[in-house]
């Protein structure tokens, strides 16, 4: 779905000829490889959170796409309903309930730490990565604008201090990061970026 929203971007000249690529030395100067970020994005959630094995990669992947038409805990929801499902006993030693679900293949996949997290193991794993992808597609599209910038929205301004300190501060695309900070307590952070771009710079620039 990103690749898809990037290769539009990246390939514009295609519907205009003879228009200069905008992101031509982009992937040089931004704070990432736009390339790379769905699978940066899955690896940095799987190793911050740990509640999942690093094996658990390639269902995160395939579950990512339907996240945002889906939501997060109904794809994580099917993902534990898919398959063969735990005995009673194997559900009450991960203190699940008996009609809850939970697949051989889900369980297999949490980390030990996961284990005395279950059923939020791939929800929050799954929300973590995909609001990194969703940065990072805020931050392309502003790079390819002149003048253009994000500015910082809390998704949860009253659990991060960072997220309240710099609520709508504009930030430079080619000096932000699509991942969470450091200091945001969330396991997943909701930190949004919207896309704006300095009007004000763009009219002196033409006159």
């Amino acid at each position: 779905m990103f690749k898809a929203f990037l290769d539009s971007l990246l390939n514009a000249k295609k519907h205009a000829e003879h228009a200069a690529d905008p992101f031509t030395g982009v992937k040089e100067v931004l704070n990432f490889n736009p390339d790379n970020i769905v699978n940066d994005a899955i690896d940095e959630a799987i190793e911050h959170l740990g509640l999942l094995k690093p094996s658990a990669k390639p269902s995160i992947q395939a579950l990512i796409p339907r996240c945002m038409a889906e939501g997060f805990k109904a794809v994580s929801l099917s993902h534990r309903k898919d398959g063969e499902q735990l005995s009673k006993e194997e559900k009450k030693a991960l203190r699940i309930r008996s009609n809850g679900f939970m697949s051989k293949t889900a369980a297999s996949e949490l980390s030990e730490t996961g284990r005395l997290k279950p059923l939020e193991a791939h929800f929050l794993t799954l929300w973590r990565a995909d609001f990194t992808i969703d940065r990072a597609k805020s931050i392309v599209a502003a790079s390819s604008q002149e003048f253009g910038c994000i500015n910082q929205l809390g998704g949860h301004r009253d659990g991060c201090a960072l997220c309240a300190e710099n609520y709508d501060k504009a930030i430079d695309p080619f000096k932000a990061s699509p991942f969470p900070p450091v200091e945001c307590p969330n396991a997943a952070c909701g930190m949004m970026f919207r896309v704006s771009v300095d009007w004000v710079a763009v009219h002196k620039k033409q006159r």
